[in-house]
C-alpha cells in the first residue's frame, strides 16, 4: 500500500467482523456473537469499489486468525466454532483459513497485539491502521472515531486535533444488510440442503476439553446464524458516509445555490 494514494481504502477487520457479529445477534435475537470473517471479505471485494478504481486492504488483530477458539472469526467458542472455515492446529491453537488465504494473498494484514509488560497493547491494530492510512492518504472503513487515540505519538500526527480531523474527513461508516424475511430465510434453508457443522465435535482432531462426541447436531441447538453461508443467509455490506460527510455536502450544495426542484401542481 506504500506510495498509494486517494484512491487506497485501509478496512478495520475487528470492527467490521463485530459489526456483523452484533447485526446477526440482534436481527435473531442470538444469545452469542461471533466475530465474522464475512464481513472482511465483503468489504474486500465491495464491487462499486474496484469499478471505482479503489484498491482495498485489511488489518485485523493476529488472534481473530490464529488463537484460542474464543478469539479467532468463526469461533467464538468450543460450542459455536464453525468447523467449515476453522482448523485445530493443536495445543489449543486455531486457525481461520478462510482469513489466512486473505494474508497469504496479500489482502489482508495480521497485527499483534504482544505487549513488552506482558498485558499486550490492545489498541495496536487500531494504531497500525491510523498511521498506514495516514502515509498513504487513504480512506478508513471503520465505525470506530478513534477518539481514544488522539493523544497518541509517533503515528504520524502533529496533535490529537491533526488527528481528529484526519479521522472525520478520510472515515466512513458501514453496515450489513440481511433482506430477507424469517420465512424466506427458513424455506431457503431447507431448500438448500445444508448441514451446519458447528461445534468441535466435528473437528476431527481437536483433542482438547469439553469435546463431545455426537453424530449429528441436537434438535434444540439454536440455528447457528452465524455460520450460514451466503447462498443461505445472504448478508450484504454497504458504505455509509459519516455525520461531518453528510454536513459538508449539504453545507457544499449550499454554497453552490443548489436546492431540490419541485413540482408545484
Amino acid at each position: 500500500m506504500r506510495g498509494t494514494t486517494g484512491n487506497f481504502i485501509v478496512i478495520d477487520g475487528a470492527n467490521l467482523a463485530w459489526g456483523l457479529a452484533q447485526k446477526l445477534k440482534s436481527r435473531f435475537t442470538s444469545k452469542t456473537r461471533v466475530p465474522m470473517s464475512a464481513a472482511v471479505l465483503a468489504a474486500l471485494d465491495y464491487e462499486p469499489w474496484r469499478a471505482s478504481g479503489f484498491t482495498t486492504h485489511a488489518f485485523i488483530p493476529r488472534e481473530y486468525v490464529v488463537g484460542y477458539v474464543n478469539s479467532v472469526c468463526d469461533g467464538g467458542g468450543l460450542s459455536t466454532v464453525n468447523a467449515e472455515l476453522v482448523e485445530y492446529l493443536g495445543k489449543g491453537v486455531w486457525v481461520n483459513r478462510r482469513l489466512m488465504d486473505e494474508v497469504d494473498a496479500g489482502r489482508l494484514t495480521l497485527v499483534s497485539r504482544d505487549g513488552v509488560d506482558g498485558r499486550g497493547l490492545r489498541k495496536a491494530d487500531d494504531l497500525t491502521i491510523l498511521t498506514r492510512a495516514k502515509e498513504a492518504d487513504a480512506w478508513i472503513c471503520s465505525n470506530d472515531k478513534f477518539r481514544d487515540h488522539r493523544r497518541e505519538r509517533g503515528i504520524g500526527f502533529s496533535s490529537g486535533k491533526a488527528l481528529k480531523e484526519f479521522a472525520r474527513l478520510r472515515r466512513f461508516d458501514h453496515n450489513f444488510l440481511i433482506p430477507l424475511e424469517d420465512d424466506v430465510i427458513s424455506a431457503t434453508l431447507e431448500a438448500s440442503g445444508w448441514t451446519p457443522k458447528v461445534g468441535a465435535s466435528f473437528v476431527e482432531n481437536y483433542d482438547g476439553p469439553q469435546r463431545r462426541v455426537v453424530p449429528e447436531r441436537e434438535p434444540d441447538a439454536p440455528t447457528p446464524y452465524h455460520a450460514m453461508p451466503q447462498r443461505v443467509l445472504p448478508v450484504y455490506f454497504e458504505p455509509l458516509p459519516t455525520d461531518s460527510m453528510k454536513t459538508a455536502r449539504k453545507t457544499y450544495l449550499e454554497r453552490q445555490g443548489w436546492s431540490v426542484s419541485r413540482i408545484i401542481a
